[in-house]
């Protein structure tokens, strides 16, 4: 059938991809759901899809100019993996709306791609990396290719993941099981749960399911979830690290909210080394009285290649890559640290900081604020709300 197939169409996009992640929508039902669905993609690297998003992990930490295709294909294309150092394929339904959108955390810009209304089959493949995590730049090379098909019969083929030479392939981080449904039937109090890894299968009521899947989720909360933050990608787990903390920011009126953030963003930039650069402090200064930022701040874009030009030069050919080989204990860990990214260039995640902190909504600003100085601070983040709590008088 491949031999068949025809390309309906191809279009070209220019992607702001950072945090190693990437979204392709295909229905506005897929919006809210990130958080829950990285999860599920970063246990079965390196793509995930509930048929309304494509969650994509990519090697590389970021790339704030990531070339990209779209095809449109009659029918499943001729294989080419070989070409590839990455490639997965999942379905995804393209609602009436007639178009697929790309996303990238922390907000980056939508980009909107023609497409049918239609249920496909999409295979998404990446290549040119250098490093799992930090690059060496912000713009490494890395280009991607989006091919979709009429998914009809086809099955989804096994995906392919980068074999980083002295590193192979990162593993799959384990989530906690997961709570099968119960049977439609309504009338039915009690259902048979399969057993995995060999364990038997076993006999349980519907309300024990409800009462696990309902424990599960006051475990990843650090307690009653909170709706309030239901919709960050940090709330959950600034409320698991500091209940007290996520209590108080729900809590905050507007200017207090605009102070947390304006905080955040400080605290942020003077942890990666930032806030005393000729070029930012005005930026900052700008934030705390309400004008518009000043160049090179007029938007993410521009601030990273100043960025990446001070940090690197003009060219990234003499950076040095150190790439760093740890065999650790991947079991859950109840006091495990969410902010910890391990080996990343803390500058880059830093500058998102401010453009954070002026988010027209108070309560999204100081959240992803926060969040931002969060994975800033990393392995010290106990520090960071430690100072929280000092600053906003939230002491015992």
């Amino acid at each position: 059938m491949a031999d068949n197939a025809v390309k309906l169409s191809e279009q070209s996009l220019v992607l702001f991809m950072d945090y190693g992640q990437f979204y392709i929508y295909g229905d506005d039902d897929g919006f809210g759901r990130e958080t829950d669905l990285l999860e599920l993609a970063m246990a079965s690297r390196p793509a995930y899809s509930d048929g309304t998003i494509v969650i994509v992990l990519s090697p590389h930490q970021n790339n704030f100019d990531m070339h990209a295709t779209v095809e449109v294909w009659s029918s499943r294309p001729t294989s080419d993996r070989q070409k590839w150092q990455q490639v997965s394929e999942s379905f995804l339904k393209v609602g009436p709306q007639g178009s697929i959108s790309f996303d990238s955390p922390p907000g980056g810009e939508f980009i909107v791609c023609d497409v049918p209304e239609g249920s496909y089959l999409v295979e998404i493949a990446g290549r040119g990396f250098v490093n799992y995590g930090w690059p060496g730049s912000t713009e490494p090379g890395d280009v991607w290719r989006v091919r979709m098909w009429p998914s009809g019969g086809d099955e989804v083929r096994p995906s392919l993941q980068w074999d980083m030479p002295g590193y192979g392939v990162p593993v799959d981080e384990p989530i906690p099981e997961p709570i099968p449904r119960a049977q439609r039937d309504i009338e039915s109090t009690w259902i048979t749960i399969d057993g995995e890894n060999g364990e038997p299968s076993r006999f349980v009521q519907i309300s024990d399911l409800r009462a696990e899947a309902a424990e599960r989720e006051r475990q990843e909360w650090g307690g009653d979830p909170m709706p309030q933050l239901e919709r960050f990608q940090s709330g959950k787990d600034i409320a698991r690290m500091d209940r007290p903390l996520a209590e108080a920011v729900v809590r905050m009126n507007v200017p207090t909210l605009r102070r947390l953030a304006f905080w955040a963003a400080v605290q942020a930039y003077e942890y990666a080394g930032l806030a005393d650069r000729d070029w930012v402090r005005p930026a900052l200064n700008a934030m705390h009285v309400g004008q518009q930022l000043p160049e090179p701040f007029g938007n993410r874009t521009t601030a990273f290649e100043h960025l990446h030009e001070e940090e690197f030069g003009a060219g990234t050919d003499n950076v040095q890559l150190e790439v760093k080989v740890e065999i650790v204990d991947r079991s859950p860990q109840p006091e495990s640290n969410p902010f910890d990214h391990g080996n990343i260039h803390v500058p880059s995640y830093a500058l998102n900081a401010i453009f954070d902190a002026l988010e027209s909504d108070p309560l999204t600003a100081a959240v992803n604020a926060l969040g931002t100085a969060a994975v800033t601070f990393g392995k010290d983040i106990r520090m960071l709300f430690a100072r929280a709590r000092v600053e906003f008088d939230l002491e015992d």
